[in-house]
This record gives structure tokens, C-alpha cells and sequence, in this order.
């Protein structure tokens, strides 16, 4: 590979070279794994291999904004190039677009990797002296994201020691957690996958006994309202389902549907509540319930069940 002056390391884009500055001194390897990202653009159908794959969720965790995925530059509107993104993937961002700057780290001094602060560029975080990063370390790059945003990097703390270490936080099903301290009086937030509720508390926390806090919360998942052309009852209102947010209800939700009462005359007909709980992702629909035609609903509205006259 080619040194450009001054000792950096020179990367290739579509057959041009950009040096960067040579890395600080005890910079560990991983770091350097950050460099590609950003720096790839792609014209054909395949993802460059240095790419990873796209992984929104870790992202989301860490508090980046993944732009519209793409595998190619057509995919894109605009002045926007398919470039990979971190955990992002292969994404459409703006690559003259900047990262704020100055940017203040909490007990730590930030300095430009080069002169650029466009996508792709890079922020060295050094702490302060007697405070280190909680793996360990004294310094870190945080990168330009699609998003405008510097990636996180571990926040710099006391320098204690001895030091003391939680095991790895327990996971939970459909959820993640986010957070890098393990050591003591350190914290772990979990969030849950799209379409999940999360019960209990959102945090732990790594105590002296070098225990956590409590156990991981619990992520449900949410119910689809299973009708289409009816009101029913939610949150002590009375709703077509067009007017439930996403036609979803959290776990543990109850909804009222209505049923007709079968055992009158047809000008005497009225409506009775039928309550279903959402579990688990399941919200059924009572036995009683009869969902009315497009032709019914169309027109002869005042006659679905849910608008006739209770009983």
C-alpha cells in the first residue's frame, strides 16, 4: 500500500487517494477497522466486502439514525451515493455533508483526525488525565455518520483502582441493551424491537458487590386489532379501527368489539360489548363478533353493528 508523506496510511475510493494521519500512538487495531467505513461507493449490484451488513437495531442502541438502504448509487435521490454506513449498512447519505464541530466530550479532549469533518471523517476522544474509558483505554476514534452525528464511544470515567467489573448484563427476548461501562456504578439501557412494549424498569445498574441491579425487563409484543369495518371501544373511547394509531394496542390492552343480539326481531336488533385482551401479541376476536361487508359498511353505514342502538 502507498505512504503518502508524513507516515499515514492512504486508502482508495474509485481510484483515488486520500492520505490520513498517521494514528496515535497505542491506538488500538479495532479502531483502524473503523477506517472503510464511509469511504466505499458502489455503481454495480454488490456490496463492497468490507461492508458490513445492515444492523439497525445495534445502531438504533447506540443512537444513529440509519438513512434509506440501498445496494447501488441509482438507488439514491438526489446528490445521495450509496456509502457504506457502519452498522447501517449500505446506505443513502450526503457525503458533503458535516458533523458538528466543535464537539465536547464529557472529561475528554476531541481533535480532528483530519481536516475534514464531512461523512466518513474521524474524531479522536483522548480523557483527561486520571479518568480512562471503561474497557480500558484512554482513547478512541468516534466517526461522521449518514445521520450528521458522531458515533458514541465509551464514556471516560475515574480511573479507580482496583477496579471492579459486572459480568456482561443479562439479555432479553426482543429487546437490546445499550451502554459500554460494566464497572461499578456503570449503567445499561435496554430498548425493545420495533412493536414491543417494554415492562419494568428500563435500567440497571452495575453494583459494588459486582452484581447488577435487577434482572432484565421484559419486551411484549403488541396486538393487531383483527377488524377492519367497526368501531370499537379502547382507552374509554369509541374508534373506527382507522383511528387506532397503527391498528395496534399494547399487551395487556383491552378492546370492546360489539355483537348483535340474535335473539330479538330484526326491528328490535341491538349491540352488546365483547371484551378481548391483548396477549402476547394475539388479540382475539370474540366468538360473537361478525365483521360486516364492504357492501354493508359502504352503504349502509348506520347499520353496522357497532352503530345500532345498544341493547
Amino acid at each position: 500500500m502507498p505512504r503518502p508523506p508524513g507516515g499515514g496510511i492512504a486508502i482508495t475510493r474509485k481510484s483515488q487517494c486520500w492520505p490520513l494521519p498517521a494514528m496515535p500512538h497505542g491506538a488500538p487495531l479495532v479502531l483502524l477497522l473503523l477506517l472503510p467505513w464511509g469511504s466505499h461507493s458502489t455503481t454495480g449490484t454488490d456490496r463492497p466486502s468490507s461492508c458490513p451488513a445492515r444492523r439497525e437495531e445495534p445502531a438504533e442502541g447506540r443512537g444513529q439514525t440509519c438513512q434509506r438502504s440501498c445496494s447501488q448509487d441509482r438507488d439514491c435521490s438526489g446528490r445521495r451515493q450509496c456509502l457504506c454506513d457502519g452498522d447501517c449498512g449500505l446506505s443513502c447519505v450526503t457525503p458533503n455533508r458535516s458533523c458538528p464541530w466543535p464537539m465536547r466530550v464529557e472529561n475528554a479532549e476531541t481533535r480532528l483526525a483530519q481536516a475534514s469533518r464531512g461523512f466518513g471523517a474521524l474524531l479522536e476522544v483522548t480523557c483527561r488525565p486520571g479518568f480512562k474509558m471503561s474497557n480500558g483505554q484512554g482513547m478512541a476514534l468516534s466517526r461522521c455518520q449518514g445521520d450528521r452525528k458522531w458515533s458514541l464511544t465509551a464514556q471516560c470515567e475515574w480511573d479507580l483502582t482496583p477496579s471492579s467489573f459486572c459480568s456482561p448484563p443479562p439479555e432479553t427476548d426482543n429487546g437490546f441493551h445499550s451502554g459500554a461501562s460494566y464497572r461499578t456504578g456503570g449503567e445499561v439501557r435496554y430498548k425493545c424491537k420495533r412493536g414491543y412494549r417494554l415492562e419494568g424498569s428500563d435500567t440497571i445498574q452495575c453494583q459494588e458487590n459486582q452484581e447488577w441491579s435487577g434482572p432484565a425487563p421484559t419486551c411484549r409484543p403488541r396486538c393487531a386489532v383483527p377488524a377492519q369495518r367497526s368501531r370499537v371501544l379502547y382507552q374509554g373511547r369509541k374508534l373506527w379501527i382507522q383511528e387506532i394509531p397503527e391498528g395496534q394496542v399494547q399487551h395487556g390492552e383491552i378492546v370492546t368489539f360489539y355483537c348483535r343480539n340474535q335473539t330479538q326481531s330484526q326491528t328490535q336488533t341491538c349491540n352488546y360489548p365483547a371484551p378481548s385482551r391483548c396477549f402476547d401479541g394475539l388479540l382475539p376476536l370474540p366468538a360473537c363478533y361478525d365483521e360486516p361487508t364492504w357492501l354493508q359498511y359502504t352503504l349502509f353505514p348506520k347499520r353496522v353493528v357497532s352503530e345500532i342502538r345498544p341493547c
